[in-house]
């Protein structure tokens, strides 16, 4: 196991109209939510790209509260208030300190209720091949940060998880990053942004570009060296995210839709193996 002091951004919508108001805007349903549930959501632009990739928590009957990237905050609450209108819901952003905590076995994972008296405690990851949880509030006393904390960086790189502003922009499409299964519920009403969503969806998620995870041995590059198929012609990948590793180094990368079925890449001087 291994836990690390960290920050997210928390953005709190509450009041009588929060939940209706986000079922419009959001790509979860965050009506079926029992308080204390957690489940990742997107925000998007109303063409479709992104806003952010969240985690959403019910923390109350009429209060909500996103877990989100670094600088993610900011952004999320200007897009809500931008489709607000007289609804009634008051949107705010905070910084909020967190220890983080991931562990191969789920069992050895500090446990407790997500939210208690409507503020964040025991939050879960929820991301598929990495058992993990943030711990917020009066909970993060009772976790001590231990282990090398520049295994999390390694750990959330392996697992394929996308960083606000690290790993997407407002450019990017949800299909881009291979989080639609797990944030986008096709069986809700409509919400801003779904059309493309939906369209991508029926044509099988086919984006421009996909994050893959690389790894190699060696040196690590740095973030933004491209890759290229067997040494030459054009760069088909570019580095977001970079972490070293005990042999060598993993790294998430912006593949062409070309290049899609390459099993390896030309990184530098390196031969980077694309993870299943």
């Amino acid at each position: 196991m291994v836990a690390r002091r960290t920050r997210f951004d928390v953005v709190r919508v509450v009041g009588p109209q929060a939940g209706s108001y986000l079922e419009g805007q959001l790509s979860q349903n965050v009506e079926t939510l029992d308080v204390g549930d957690c489940r990742w959501s997107l925000l998007l632009q109303p063409q479709g790209h992104m806003v952010a990739l969240f985690r959403v928590v019910r923390t109350g009957p009429e209060a909500f509260s996103f877990i989100a990237d670094p600088g993610a905050g900011s952004s999320i609450a200007a897009r809500l208030e931008r489709f607000k209108l007289g609804t009634q819901a008051e949107i705010e952003s905070s910084t909020c300190e967190a220890i983080s905590v991931r562990s191969a076995e789920p069992t050895d994972l500090p446990a407790g209720p997500v939210a208690h008296d409507g503020e964040l405690a025991y939050v879960p990851l929820l991301w598929p091949e990495l058992p993990g949880v943030d711990v917020f509030g009066a909970a993060v006393e009772r976790v001590a940060p231990e282990g090398d904390p520049d295994l999390i960086e390694a750990l959330r790189i392996g697992a394929g998880l996308p960083v606000f502003g690290v790993d997407y922009d407002d450019r990017t499409v949800p299909a881009s990053l291979g989080v639609v299964d797990i944030s986008v519920d096709f069986t809700k009403g409509c919400y801003t942004g779904q059309e493309l969503v939906a369209r991508m969806d029926s044509r099988g998620n086919n984006a421009p570009r996909k994050l893959r995870v690389l790894s190699a041995v060696g040196a690590a590059p740095a973030v933004g060296a491209e890759g290229f198929v067997d040494g030459g012609g054009d760069p088909v990948a570019e580095l977001t995210s970079v972490a070293s590793i005990s042999n060598g180094w993993v790294a998430l990368a912006s593949v062409k839709r070309a290049a899609l079925e390459v099993a390896e890449f030309h990184v530098g001087g390196t031969v980077a193996v694309v993870q299943p």
